[in-house]
C-alpha cells in the first residue's frame, strides 16, 4: 500500500484516526500529512490578536466605568445637588437683602459665590480621603439641612453646612487629620483669592461680590475649625494641636481683616 501523502510503498501503513487515510511511519501524525479531519486550533499569535480585538475594549470600558463608580455614586451626586441648591438659596437670600445689588446678574453671581465655599470644601475632604485609599462620599445630615434651611429665611443666621463627607476605612490619626484639614485650607485659599480680586476690580458690584466670597469662605473655614463634635477642628486638634492653632488663627485673622475692610 502506498502512503497517501508521499506515495511511498509501505508494508504496514498507519491509519489516521481523524481523516481515515493510510500513511507511512514518517507521515503518520496528523500535522505531518496535512490532515483534513482535524480542526486546527488558533496559534498563540492568533489567540492574542483575537483577544485584543474582542476583549480589550470591553475591559477598558469596564475599568472606566468602575473608576467612576468608585469615584462617586448616584446617591452622592443627588445629595451634593440638593446641598448645593440649599447653599445657593442662602446666597440668594443674602443677595436680595444686599441693597447695593440691583440687577439679576449680580444677584446670580453672589448666589454662585456661596456655592464656591461649599462644593470645593466638601470635594477637598472627599479626594483627600480617596488619595489615602478610604471610602468617602458626601451625605446630607438632618441637623445640617435644618440649620441651612433656617439660614435661608433668617436675616441673622447664615450657616451653609447641609451635610458632610462620610469617611470609612482604616486610617491613622494623621490621615484623618489631613482629611479634615483639607476643607478649611481650601476655604482659606479661596478667601484670600476673593479678597485680592475684590481690590483689583473697579466695578463696585464685582467688588461687593468678591468681598462676600472672601467673607463666606473665611466664615466657613473658621466655623469648621472649631474643635468640637464632628467638626473638622476636632479631628485636626486630635492630630496636631499646633497645626490646628496655626490654621485657626489664620482663619480668624482673615475674618477680622475682611470685617474691618468691608
Amino acid at each position: 500500500m502506498k502512503c497517501q501523502y508521499c506515495g511511498s510503498n509501505v508494508d504496514l501503513p498507519f491509519r489516521c484516526p481523524f481523516c481515515g487515510g493510510y500513511f507511512c511511519a514518517e507521515h503518520r501524525l496528523p500535522e505531518f500529512h496535512a490532515c483534513q479531519g482535524i480542526k486546527r486550533g488558533p496559534s498563540i499569535y492568533e489567540e492574542i490578536e483575537r483577544r485584543d480585538e474582542v476583549v480589550r475594549l470591553p475591559f477598558y470600558r469596564k475599568t472606566f466605568s468602575r473608576y467612576f463608580s468608585r469615584l462617586s455614586s448616584r446617591t452622592e451626586i443627588a445629595h451634593l445637588i440638593l446641598g448645593t441648591i440649599m447653599v445657593m438659596l442662602v446666597g440668594l437670600s443674602v443677595a436680595i437683602i444686599e441693597v447695593r445689588l440691583s440687577n439679576p446678574l449680580s444677584i446670580l453671581l453672589l448666589t454662585f459665590t456661596f456655592a464656591s465655599a461649599f462644593i470645593p470644601h466638601e470635594l477637598g475632604h472627599k479626594f483627600t480621603a480617596k488619595y489615602y485609599g478610604l471610602w468617602a462620599e458626601f451625605r446630607l445630615s438632618l441637623i445640617g439641612v435644618i440649620i441651612t434651611f433656617i439660614s435661608i429665611f433668617s436675616p441673622i443666621i447664615k450657616i451653609v453646612s447641609p451635610g458632610a463627607v462620610l469617611v470609612s476605612g482604616e486610617a491613622s490619626r494623621k490621615t484623618m487629620g489631613r482629611v479634615a484639614l483639607s476643607g478649611p485650607v481650601i476655604n482659606i485659599v479661596l478667601s484670600a483669592l476673593f479678597f485680592v480680586l475684590g481690590f483689583s476690580y473697579n466695578s463696585l458690584i464685582l467688588r461687593i461680590i468678591s468681598v462676600w466670597g472672601s467673607m463666606v469662605n473665611a466664615y466657613v473655614s473658621l466655623f469648621n475649625l472649631i474643635p468640637f463634635g464632628i467638626l473638622d477642628g476636632a479631628k485636626i486638634f486630635w492630630w496636631n494641636k499646633y497645626l490646628w492653632a496655626l490654621v485657626f488663627l489664620l482663619s480668624l485673622m482673615m475674618v477680622i481683616v475682611i470685617l474691618i475692610v468691608s
